[in-house]
């Protein structure tokens, strides 16, 4: 995109902003992993990546560093669509699991997902390792994995799913936001 993605205003508000109303709304704290960049409007639950330049994974092993809870709600900013109602779904799945996932057509969703603190030595070690990859990390943890039936069935729409990596992704989703 060229910009910081957080920054990036959709409908009124920036990424940031909805990412942190509508977690806000089923997560207390919300913590923001904010890799490198500096994030003045985030609140008080700012936290660094747990690694510089490791991607998703130092995010989300800083979160389960950090949380005052056993279960830790990781999303991306990129996804202007947040589904709290499925952040719900998925902490109400897990159990005594690592991890509650969507499976959609292109697989898990690891970045709308629902980690428990139980993963953290197995994050750790992914981290300081040379396979970041969380989709491969939950392929190697106890997971419970949500069906596209299922959360279809309990009313989420797969907008959660849509990302903005390029203008023509925002444009994309400006145009099927729906009103």
């Amino acid at each position: 995109m060229g910009v910081d993605k957080a920054a990036i205003t959709f409908e009124g508000a920036t990424l940031l902003e909805r990412a942190l109303a509508r977690l806000g709304s089923v997560c207390d704290p919300v913590l923001v992993a904010a890799g490198d960049a500096p994030l003045v409007d985030a609140g008080p639950h700012v936290i660094r990546d747990a690694a510089v330049g490791a991607g998703p994974l130092g995010g989300l092993v800083a979160a389960l560093r950090a949380s005052p809870h056993r279960l830790v709600a990781a999303v991306a900013v990129d996804l202007p669509w947040i589904d709290p109602h499925l952040i719900r779904l998925l902490a109400d799945r897990i159990g005594d699991a690592d991890v509650a996932v969507c499976e959609t057509r292109s697989g898990a969703e690891p970045l709308h997902a629902v980690y428990s603190t139980s993963l953290l030595g197995a994050a750790e070690a992914a981290l300081a390792g040379r396979d970041r990859s969380l989709r491969r990390l939950i392929d190697r943890s106890r997971a419970v994995r949500v069906s596209e039936t299922e959360w279809r069935h309990a009313g989420i729409a797969d907008r959660f799913t849509w990302n903005i990596n390029t203008p023509e992704d925002l444009a994309e989703i400006s145009r099927r936001a729906p009103r």
